[in-house]
């Protein structure tokens, strides 16, 4: 009885150690088995990775042509866009209703509030034109729309439009014209302040750009700092303009005579001693001393110029004391 218990628990232990070295080889064999593929495909990932991270430098090249390709390309459609937009803005402007087109006899007979309509209606066109930097037609229709209604603001954007054209005399003449409507348009006077600058009337230019800053309570910046530029360049100018006439003034009658005391003498008086005459030139160098001597420097000056001419008339032939002067 216990020998058969005993085999039993032989053969039961011998079952146990041969599941678990079959559990044993069988993990051996599918890690065996599995890891090599895994560290291939690994491998295999970051060569892959690692050779288009890092393209070449004619891949470079080939990327870079292609894409100042594309921008060439889309330049040009931009350019393209943009006359076609401006092609369409002048089609749908000029196929407008063109109260332009009416006479003088027309628009006469037309009420107030129709003649304020097609007046800003052509100012509204007018605007479209200038945004296009179309100034000529833009102008031209606020021209027109000044035969409907002589509005300040009419003339206001027709002087941008010459100022954008540089014709700062039209500028002026169309900003005068609104300011006789709205003394108080600001817009009007700063334009005009810039043309008056352009054309270097910085007294005019200073009086506009004033007014502007006090109609608008010192508030306006553009006003202000331009005011402040154009003071400056007309006291330039000023300071200028009197340095370029201020007479020569001569020092203190002291200052002279002491001057010329400082010499042993300021030379003798030409005469002569056969009877002649005295050439001009001595005749004045001789009046130069006299001056002198009266200490009336300024006549003496003078003197002193014409016997110089008079030297220079006769290169000096016949000349006794004056030559001196040199």
């Amino acid at each position: 009885m216990s020998n058969t218990t005993g085999d039993k628990a032989v053969q039961k232990s011998a079952s146990v150690l041969e599941k678990l070295n079959l559990n044993e080889r069988s993990w051996k064999f599918y890690a065996a088995a599995s890891i090599p593929p895994v560290l291939v495909a690994g491998l295999a990932l970051w060569y892959y990775s690692s050779r288009t991270a890092e393209p070449t430098k004619k891949d470079d090249k080939k990327k870079r042509s292609r894409k100042s390709k594309k921008s060439k390309k889309g330049k040009a459609a931009d350019d393209s866009a943009e006359e076609k937009s401006a092609a369409a803005l002048t089609a749908s402007l000029e196929t407008e209703d063109a109260p332009e087109n009416l006479t003088d006899e027309q628009i006469a007979a037309l009420d107030q509030a129709e003649l304020v309509k097609l007046g800003q209606s052509l100012k509204s066109r007018g605007n479209k034109f200038f945004q296009a930097k179309r100034y000529e037609k833009a102008i031209e229709l606020y021209t027109q729309a000044l035969r409907f209604a002589k509005d300040p603001v009419f003339y206001s954007n027709r002087a941008a439009c010459y100022a954008a054209s540089s014709d700062h005399d039209k500028v002026i003449q169309d900003c005068t014209s609104a300011l006789e409507l709205e003394s108080r348009y600001v817009k009007a006077l700063i334009r005009r302040a810039q043309a008056y600058e352009s054309t270097e009337q910085y007294r005019d230019s200073l009086y506009d750009f004033t007014t502007a800053c006090i109609l608008e309570d010192f508030g306006n910046s553009l006003a202000a700092t331009s005011a402040e530029r154009v003071l400056k360049k007309l006291a330039e100018a000023e300071a200028h303009e009197r340095v370029q006439k201020r007479s020569p003034r001569l020092p203190s009658k002291s200052f002279i005579s002491g001057y010329l005391n400082s010499f042993r003498n300021c030379g003798d008086e030409a005469a002569v001693t056969d009877g002649s005459v005295l050439c001009e030139a001595d005749a004045l160098f001789n009046e130069a001393l006299s001056f002198t001597a009266l200490q009336e420097y300024s006549q003496a000056i003078e003197s002193v110029d014409k016997a110089v001419a008079a030297v220079e008339k006769t290169d000096g032939s016949g000349v006794l004391r004056a030559a001196d002067i040199y």
